[in-house]
């Protein structure tokens, strides 16, 4: 009888060996991505609600990095402006296919 597919990858991991996992951000703040220089933070936010892109603005703040990306769909662009201002943070506001961004600055 054939062993499920499951058990075949159970044998080849190692138990023992280090696993690369991400570290635990403060109050659940987390971010898509983040370079592994550290000097670019990007989160994407696809919902289109201002609420969800002022809170994900404000993981961006959080986060120590030169550059802050926030990737939202063509349409909210406006929207994720204004909730990036609200949250004063500065960054770049880009479209999902990177084609357009826009530059916010902190007030």
């Amino acid at each position: 009888m054939a062993r499920s597919y499951v058990w075949r990858d159970l044998d080849v991991l190692d138990f023992d060996a280090p696993r690369l996992s991400e570290p635990p951000l403060a109050r659940r703040r987390r971010i898509n991505q983040k370079a592994k220089d550290g000097k670019r933070a990007i989160a994407v936010d696809r919902s289109g609600s201002p609420r969800h892109l002022e809170r994900a603005a404000k993981s961006l703040k959080h986060v120590n990095a030169q550059s802050r990306v926030l990737r939202v769909p063509h349409w909210d662009m406006e929207k994720a402006e204004a909730a990036m201002r609200a949250a004063g943070v500065s960054g770049s506001v880009r479209n999902l296919c990177g084609s357009q961004s826009k530059r916010v600055k902190k007030r």
